[in-house]
C-alpha cells in the first residue's frame, strides 16, 4: 500500500500516519495539503522525510507520536522538522534526534533604529559587519581559549561570555534556558572537540548561518509586537549559528559509542543512523551529559557573536550598544527534560527537537 493511501487527514494542518509495523506510536505532520503531496511523491526516494519519520515512531519509550513540523526533510536518522518525546525510563537518546550542530539556533536583537536611520549606509555597515564577524568554513575569531577556559564555556555557557566583557547581564534573561545548561560535564567532551573550539568561539561558520539585518514590514499580532516592542520599520538583527566544530565532533565522537550500547541493550532499530542508548542507562546519561557541555558551547558562541553585532553598528554608524537588546534566543537541535501532559497526567520527558522549536 502506497504512503498516500496510509496517510490520514486530521484537519487542513494535521496528517496521521497511523502504526503499522514496528511502529508504537502513529506519525504526524503538521503540513498543508501542497506539502504532504511533496511529501508523498518523494516517499518512494531511498532518502525520504515520511519514511525516516515512520522509522522514529518504533523506537522505544516513544509518547504520543512521531511529530514533524511544516518544512520537515530528510536528515540523519531523524527528519530535520523532527520532535520525538520519550519516556525517562523506558525511551531512549539518539545522536541524530539531536542533529550535529548541537543547539544550532536564533537570536533576534531588537534596535531603536527605523528603516530611515539607515539609508545610504548599508554598504558602510555591511562592509564593517564583514569586517568584525569572522565567518566562513573554519573561521576563527578573536576570542582565544585555553583547555581550561574551554572547560567553563562548556559548563557555563553564556554566562562565561558575560563574565570575559562579552554582552551584558541583561541579554541572560531572554535567552532559553538562560544560556546555561546546568547537566553538562565537560569531561565527558572529548580533547579533540575542545582543541577544534579554542578558537571558534564567536565565529558564524558557512552552511546556513547568518547574521542578516532586517526590517519589521509586516504586523500580523498588533498586541504581540506591543509586548516585544516592535513596529512597522523598526531595525532588528537576525543571527543564526550552534556549537560550531565542537557540537559536530561530539556528534562524530558518541555515533560509535551508541552504536555499542544500541548492540548492548538489544535495541532494535529499522535505519543503523538511529543508533541509540537507554536514557536511563550509563551511555545514555553520558551522552546526555555531553549534548548539554556542547548546548553550553552555543549560547556562547552566540552571546559573543551578538556582543559583535553591537561593536559593528558602533564602528560604522556610532550606534550605542544599549540602543541594541537581545528580544530572544531560542534553539532548533536539542535534548531536554521537560514537562508535558500525556493523557490527562503530567509527566517529565525527554524531548529530541531536530531542525525544530518549541
Amino acid at each position: 500500500m502506497s504512503v498516500k493511501a496510509l496517510v490520514r487527514k486530521i484537519h487542513d494542518y494535521l496528517y496521521e500516519i497511523p502504526p503499522q509495523g514496528r511502529m508504537r506510536v502513529p506519525a504526524r505532520l503538521f503540513v498543508d495539503e501542497r506539502a504532504l503531496r511533496e511529501l508523498t511523491e518523494q516517499s518512494s526516494q531511498e532518502w525520504n522525510a515520511l519514511e525516516q519519520l515512520k522509522n522514529v515512531a518504533t523506537l522505544p519509550g516513544i509518547q504520543k507520536a512521531a511529530m514533524a513540523m511544516a518544512d520537515i526533510h530528510p536528515g540523519y536518522g531523524f527528519p530535520i522538522g523532527g520532535v520525538a518525546a520519550f519516556d525517562p525510563k523506558e525511551g531512549v537518546i539518539s545522536v541524530a534526534g539531536v542533529g550535529f550542530d548541537i543547539n544550532c539556533g536564533v537570536r533576534c536583537l531588537r534596535t531603536t533604529l527605523f528603516r530611515k536611520d539607515l539609508e545610504g549606509k548599508e554598504e558602510q555597515l555591511a562592509d564593517t559587519m564583514y569586517q568584525v564577524i569572522p565567518a566562513g568554513l573554519g573561521s576563527t575569531g578573536e576570542l582565544k581559549l585555553n583547555t581550561k577556559e574551554i572547560d567553563r564555556v562548556l559548563r557555563e555557557g553564556a554566562h562565561y561570555a558575560v563574565h570575559l566583557g562579552y554582552g551584558r547581564e541583561d541579554d541572560l534573561t531572554y535567552i532559553e534556558e538562560t544560556g546555561r545548561l546546568p547537566d553538562a560535564d565537560p569531561s565527558v567532551v572529548s580533547n579533540t572537540a575542545k582543541q577544534r573550539q579554542l578558537a571558534q568561539v564567536g565565529t558564524l561558520g558557512s552552511g546556513n548561518h547568518y547574521v542578516e539585518v532586517q526590517v519589521v514590514d509586516q504586523i500580523y499580532d498588533a498586541k504581540a509586537a506591543e509586548a516585544y516592542g516592535l513596529e512597522l520599520g523598526q531595525i532588528v538583527i537576525m543571527l543564526h549559528t550552534g556549537s560550531r566544530a565542537l557540537g559536530h565532533q561530539i556528534g562524530t565522537d558518541y555515533l560509535p559509542f551508541l552504536d555499542k550500547a544500541t548492540k548492548k541493550y538489544g535495541i532494535q532499530v529499522p535505519d543503523r543512523e538511529l543508533v541509540c542508548a537507554p536514557i536511563d542507562s550509563p551511555e545514555g546519561r553520558q551522552y546526555y551529559q555531553a549534548v548539554m557541555a556542547g548546548a553550553n558551547c552555543a549560547f556562547a558562541n552566540r552571546q559573543v557573536l551578538a556582543h559583535l553585532v553591537r561593536e559593528a553598528f558602533w564602528k560604522a554608524l556610532r550606534v550605542p550598544d544599549t540602543a541594541i537588546e537581545t528580544l530572544y534566543e531560542v534553539a532548533h537541535n536539542t535534548v531536554k527534560f521537560e514537562v508535558h501532559e500525556v493523557d490527562g497526567e503530567r509527566k517529565r520527558l525527554l524531548v529530541h527537537r531536530k531542525g525544530s522549536t518549541r
